[in-house]
């Protein structure tokens, strides 16, 4: 699945990412999957959140046949 990066991911990894999913999956695995990849960046994604489907995810379990985008929103920081 192609995972869209935003903000300091975006610059470093690249403006999207392929992970493997399970056909269940929950918004850390996203998370986790890209950490394993990059593990340099663990501490901004921990901090980061996911959206599926342009909406906030939370914790609940998602169908990835049910999904057409996911993205990490990383913190934004500025003045």
């Amino acid at each position: 699945m192609k995972v869209k990066l935003f903000s300091i991911l975006a610059e470093e990894i690249g403006s999207t990412i392929d992970i493997d999913l399970k056909s269940q999956f929950y918004p850390s695995d996203v998370k986790q999957a890209i950490e394993a990849a990059y593990p340099k960046y663990k501490e901004v994604l921990d901090q980061s959140l996911v959206a599926i489907d342009e909406e906030y995810a939370d914790d609940k379990q998602f169908a990835l046949a049910d999904v057409a985008e996911i993205a990490i929103i990383p913190p934004v920081s500025g003045g």
